[in-house]
Order: structure tokens, then sequence, then C-alpha cells
């Protein structure tokens, strides 16, 4: 259950912002990390396609690294990458779960909100972009 070091970010936008609300996401989450807090993304709607291998490449907002880059380091700090499974597969317009779990960047996890539920819980800190 959820702890008061404990941060889940929700990040529901794609690529229609050119990748700012996903970099001020991955930023915020590896901030979060580096700070000693447990850290979860969960890319849910359109924001499932940063869980794709090659979603993110190329993508940079002025003033940041690239989001490949934040995403990477998220990793590399221990941080728990979650992507929701009904929402994959509607938002990569296919039924074929297994096709897109092999898609995914390597540290996702397909999940259901069970799972994400059970990553919350009081004094658990979330973010919603």
């Amino acid at each position: 259950m959820g702890q008061s070091d404990d941060t889940m970010v929700v990040l529901t936008s794609g690529k229609q912002d050119r990748g700012t609300r996903a970099t001020l996401a991955f930023s915020w989450a590896c901030s979060a990390l580096a700070m000693g807090m447990r850290t979860s993304v969960f890319m849910t709607m359109e924001g499932t396609i940063w869980a794709m291998r090659n979603a993110a490449r190329g993508v940079q907002v002025d003033g940041f690294e690239p989001i490949e880059s934040y995403i990477e380091t998220f990793l590399s700090l221990g941080g728990s990458l979650l992507v929701c499974a009904p929402c994959t597969t509607y938002y990569c317009s296919t039924d074929d779960v297994e096709r897109v779990a092999s898609t995914l960047i390597e540290g996702a996890e397909l999940v259901g909100l069970a799972t994400v539920v059970s990553r919350t819980g009081p004094g658990c800190r979330i973010l919603t972009l």
C-alpha cells in the first residue's frame, strides 16, 4: 500500500503537445527518485505512446533534455514504469496484447487499474499530467 514517501505520476498526454507534458512528468519523476521517494509513472490514455520503443526518439522540449534521456534516467534510478494495458490496446489500435507487449521499452510493465490502486494510498503523492 502507498506510503508517505511514495509518488505516482499519472501521464495521460501523448504527442499532441510535442512531448511537453511527458517531459515534465518524467523530469518530475526523476527528481522524486533522486530525493529518495519510491516513484512510479503510470501511463494511461494517450500517454501510453511513450512506453513504445522509439516513440520518444527525437522529442525534446526547449530548456530540457530529450525525453528519451529522462525515461532512461528514471528507469536506471529504479523507477517503476506502469502502462495501462486496456488503454495501450485501445490507443495503439490493436487487440493483440502480446504484440503490444513486445513493442514496449525495456522496463515497462503492462498493468491493470488494480495494480495502480494497490500502489497508492494515504500519504502517496499523485501528480497527473
